[in-house]
């Protein structure tokens, strides 16, 4: 990359910057400790670490570098320069070290670690991997997929990550394909560790208990070199697991919706229905449970994992009793014998929540759309009462065709909305930030 390595070339000559590279893995708190050096960027820098721009620009930064920037002109200008630009930021940086992270960076095949790596030639290059107890990640990955597009309901995609990851040859089934895209720990190692001396690999694990909701970032800190008080400012949570109800809810309005394009289901679906209507309801429900096969499965795959770190010669903060590798048997005598789906009572009420901000999203577009119209648009066609759907002979069916319709409404106002905003007139008010369709960072259907 002659752009880079013009970038870098005198701050090579000056010194051996230090870079850490958080590279994942996908469900193991990468967003909290992203968010949380973030809302502390000057605290850190004034610590001598510095985080290259924002999470959305270490998106577009990672996908450049991996080279998955291509699959749409758009996503091209976005992405196209911007990881030589943040590397040239780290090596200019004076202080202690520079801090990249995102989870993305955990796809990547061993040409293109060795390319990111590659391409930071003149520092010393660490890598951090944080890795999470096989029963917690499991569940959260299907959650994921449900507000990514994922069809498949949880007990489908639990036996298919149970079936699919046994033998050789490329997985099988959407839950597997998954689950070794996101969660193949020996992988990430094999492929990482090949770029980095064992010494400068750190494996950090995710705490099981939840006493102390900064010890995850304590243990990312030690490895940094950072006093972990340095974070003064507290991380919101702002990628919110949904509850078990809503996330099949989602599910079932993939179904019926079909495959769609990111720019029509990131705004909508992913932005407005899961992370800022369903996920209130986070609170009120429950997470999906394991039966036991589902938990026998979690446990041999964290002794998978334990015997991956310990071959990779790794660096290792945080105890591998934080990966269990045997069952209780008082445990064994509580788990249900068979994974279960919600009731059709817990999914109407998700999906009351759901249409009630959906129409107060339709609402919102239609008058910004209103606003930034010179001869203003026909009211939209979405119901004003709620219907009846206990009346209905499928109550269920019911609901999520009527949400559906609700939704395919909000798409083509938001549609409206980029076409407006694409031809600017004079003395309009900008659209809300809420009604901008957001950075497609993630991509995964899982």
């Amino acid at each position: 990359m002659p752009e880079l390595r013009r970038l870098i070339s005198g701050a090579v000559r000056r010194s051996r910057p230090v870079i850490y590279l958080h590279v994942g893995a996908m469900k193991t708190g990468t967003t909290f400790v992203q968010h949380l050096m973030q809302v502390n960027r000057d605290n850190l820098l004034a610590a001598g670490f510095l985080v290259p721009g924002d999470r959305n620009e270490q998106g577009y930064a990672t996908r450049d570098i991996l080279g998955t920037a291509h699959k749409t002109p758009e996503m091209l200008a976005l992405c196209e320069g911007v990881w030589a630009r943040l590397a040239g930021q780290m090596f200019a940086h004076k202080g202690t070290a520079s801090i990249f992270s995102h989870e993305f960076l955990s796809f990547a095949d061993s040409e293109q670690a060795q390319r990111v790596v590659g391409s930071l030639e003149g520092a010393d290059v660490h890598v951090i991997l944080t890795v999470r107890d096989t029963s917690g990640a499991l569940p959260s990955q299907w959650q994921t997929s449900s507000r990514n597009g994922g069809t498949a309901n949880w007990p489908r995609f639990a036996r298919s990550v149970q079936k699919g990851v046994r033998g050789s040859g490329p997985p099988r089934g959407q839950g597997a394909r998954t689950f070794l895209r996101a969660q193949d720990i020996p992988r990430m190692l094999e492929v990482w560790g090949a770029t980095v001396p064992p010494e400068r690999l750190h494996v950090v694990t995710v705490p099981r208990s939840r006493n102390d909701p900064l010890l995850l970032w304590k243990r990312f800190a030690r490895v940094v070199g950072v006093d972990p008080e340095v974070c003064s400012i507290p991380a919101q949570r702002d990628n919110p697991s949904l509850g078990y109800p809503s996330a099949e809810l989602m599910r079932r309005i993939n179904v019926a919706l079909g495959k769609l394009p990111p720019g029509q289901y990131e705004p909508t679906l992913k932005a407005e229905l899961a992370t800022r209507i369903l996920a209130l309801r986070a609170p009120l429900e429950y997470p999906p449970a394991l039966d036991l096969r589902t938990r026998r499965f979690a446990i041999s795959w964290n002794r998978r994992v334990r015997r991956a770190i310990r071959a990779s010669g790794a660096h290792l903060v945080g105890p591998l009793g934080d990966l269990p590798r045997q069952l209780p048997a008082d445990v064994v005598k509580t788990l249900p014998k068979r994974l279960t789906v919600p009731t059709d009572e817990e999914l109407l009420a998700a999906a009351e929540t759901a249409r009630d901000g959906l129409l107060a999203l339709i609402q919102r577009r239609e008058h910004h759309l209103h606003r930034s119209e010179a001869n203003g648009v026909p009211p939209s066609d979405a119901p004003t009462s709620a219907q009846r759907w206990h009346d209905e002979e499928s109550p269920v069916k019911a609901a999520v065709a009527e949400l559906v319709a609700l939704v395919r409404t909000a798409i083509d106002l938001d549609q409206q909305l980029k076409k407006t905003a694409a031809q600017p007139a004079p003395g309009l008010v900008d659209i809300a930030e809420d009604d901008v369709a957001p950075t497609i960072l993630d991509s995964q259907s899982a």
